[in-house]
C-alpha cells in the first residue's frame, strides 16, 4: 500500500528555518552584543525629614515666661513685670498676676510702739489700782477675762452681713482691806492691735456716734483689714458689782460688731492713777507698766 505523503512547502520552509535557530550557541549571540560595564554600588541617603514651618500658636506671657508656641516651644518676648499690690497688716505684699510673694504683713501698731499682749484668756492676772476715796491709796485685785463669744447674730444681736460679734465679760475681784474701806477705781477702754494710735483721743462711750444697732455705737477710728476700712460698733455695760463675803465682783460686759474673723479688738484695763481731767488726753496716757491688754479671738500671752 502506497501511502502519497505531500507536505505543504510553507511548512518545510518552517522547519528548516527552526533547525537552523535551534544549532546556534550562545557563544555566537555574545559575539555580537557589546561589553557589559560594572553595576556601580548604592549607599543609602541619610534619614531627614523636612518639617513644614510652624504656623505657631502663642500661650500668653506671665511673670515667668515670655510668649511659648504651644506646638513647637519657640519663644519671643520678654516674661511680664509683677505688678505688686500694697502690703497690709494681714497680707504682704502679692503679685497681682502670678500671686508671687513678697516681704512681710505691716508691723502692727500695737507691737511697733512697744506693747505687747500680757494676758491669756480665763486665768486671773494681778491689777492694781487706788482707792475710790483716796486716789493716793492703792489697792490690789485680780481681773480675769472669762469668756470670749463669737457668731454671727442671736435673737439679741440682728445680723449685719460681712460682720460677726465679739462679746465677753471682764471680772474684777477685790478683797484687801483698802478696798472693802475706801472702794476702788477702775479705767478700762479698748484700742485696735493693728491700727493703734498712741495720740488717738479718748472717747467716752456716750461719746461715740449712734447707730442703727440698738445699744451699740459707731466706734471713733475704722478698722483696716486686708488694705480696706471698716466701720465697727461698741457696746459696754456694767453687769454687776457687789459685795459678797468681803470680796468685790465687778463684771463688765464688752460687745463688738467686726468684720468677719477680725482679730484686733483689745481691751485694757490700767491703774485709774493714770488718768486725768486733762484737755486732749490720748490713749497711751493711760497706759504704766502694769497695764494688762487682752486681745479678744487670740488671747495669746
Amino acid at each position: 500500500m502506497v501511502i502519497n505523503m505531500k507536505i505543504p512547502i510553507i511548512s518545510v520552509i518552517f522547519i528548516i528555518i527552526s533547525l537552523s535557530l535551534l544549532g546556534c550557541s550562545d557563544n555566537d549571540i555574545n559575539d555580537t552584543l557589546p561589553p557589559s560595564e560594572p553595576t556601580p554600588t548604592m549607599r543609602p541617603l541619610p534619614d531627614y525629614e523636612f518639617e513644614e514651618e510652624c504656623a505657631h500658636f502663642w500661650k500668653d506671657p506671665d511673670c515667668d515666661n515670655p510668649y511659648i508656641c504651644f506646638d513647637c516651644g519657640d519663644t519671643t518676648g520678654l516674661p511680664l513685670e509683677h505688678i505688686w499690690m500694697s502690703a497690709n497688716f494681714q497680707e504682704p505684699s502679692i503679685c497681682e498676676l502670678c500671686g508671687e510673694i513678697s516681704g512681710e504683713p505691716i508691723e502692727p501698731y500695737f507691737s511697733v510702739f512697744g506693747y505687747r499682749i500680757n494676758t491669756t484668756a480665763g486665768r486671773p492676772f494681778q491689777y492694781k489700782t487706788i482707792t475710790n476715796r483716796d486716789p493716793d491709796k492703792e489697792t490690789i485685785g485680780e481681773a480675769t477675762l472669762m469668756y470670749v463669744d463669737i457668731f454671727e447674730s442671736s435673737a439679741e444681736y440682728p445680723e449685719k452681713l460681712g460682720y460677726e460679734y465679739i462679746v465677753t465679760r471682764l471680772m474684777i475681784t477685790f478683797e484687801d482691806e483698802s478696798a472693802r474701806t475706801d472702794g476702788f477705781q477702775y479705767l478700762t477702754g479698748h484700742l485696735d492691735f493693728f491700727g493703734f494710735d498712741p495720740d488717738e483721743p479718748l472717747a467716752a462711750h456716750n461719746d461715740l456716734r449712734d447707730s442703727d444697732i440698738e445699744n451699740f455705737k459707731v466706734a471713733n477710728r475704722e478698722l483696716n483689714f486686708f488694705g480696706e476700712y471698716y466701720e465697727y460698733y461698741v457696746m459696754h455695760t456694767q453687769i454687776s458689782n457687789v459685795w459678797v463675803d468681803n470680796i468685790s465682783y465687778l463684771i463688765l460686759e464688752y460687745a463688738f460688731l467686726v468684720p468677719a474673723t477680725y482679730d484686733g479688738i483689745v481691751i485694757y484695763l490700767s491703774n485709774a492713777a493714770n488718768w486725768s481731767e486733762t484737755d486732749n488726753k490720748v490713749i497711751s496716757d493711760n497706759f504704766d507698766d502694769n497695764t494688762l491688754f487682752f486681745r479678744l479671738r487670740t488671747q495669746t500671752s
